[in-house]
Formats: C-alpha cells, sequence, structure tokens
C-alpha cells in the first residue's frame, strides 16, 4: 500500500541525524558547526586514501618492529 518498506524507513536518517546532531559545538549556529565538522571529516577521509604510506610526525615509532621480521640482535 506505501510501497517499498526501505523506502519509508526512518531508522537509517534517524541515525544520520544524530551523527550529524554531535558535530554540533556551537549552539547559537548549529548548521555552521555541523557542516565545518562535516567538511572537515571529507577532507581527511579523501586525504587519508592518497596517504597510506606516510609516517606519523611526532609520534615514536617502535622499536619492536625489526625483531619482529627476524632482523636484529
Amino acid at each position: 500500500m506505501c510501497g517499498l518498506v526501505f523506502l519509508r524507513w526512518m531508522y537509517p536518517i534517524e541515525r544520520y541525524m544524530k551523527v550529524l546532531k554531535g558535530y554540533t559545538k556551537n549552539q547559537h549556529r548549529p548548521e555552521a558547526s555541523i557542516v565545518e565538522r562535516y567538511v572537515a571529516e571529507e577532507c581527511i577521509e579523501f586525504c587519508s586514501q592518497y596517504i597510506e604510506d606516510g609516517k606519523p610526525m611526532g609520534l615514536p615509532e617502535t622499536r619492536h618492529d625489526q625483531t619482529l621480521a627476524g632482523k636484529g640482535t
């Protein structure tokens, strides 16, 4: 009568709205806050596709990688 269930089921939309509400930090202008955080997340995801082999700066590297690979003393 109403068509296919997945076309009228609101659960996925409501769940995604909860994610977007979590982006809100500025209560005075929530739309701008949501857009700013969403764009930042999209940029990070896009850039991370091209920087798979990069080494993180500022984080110490483990000393145990060589011994696990069979190298070292």
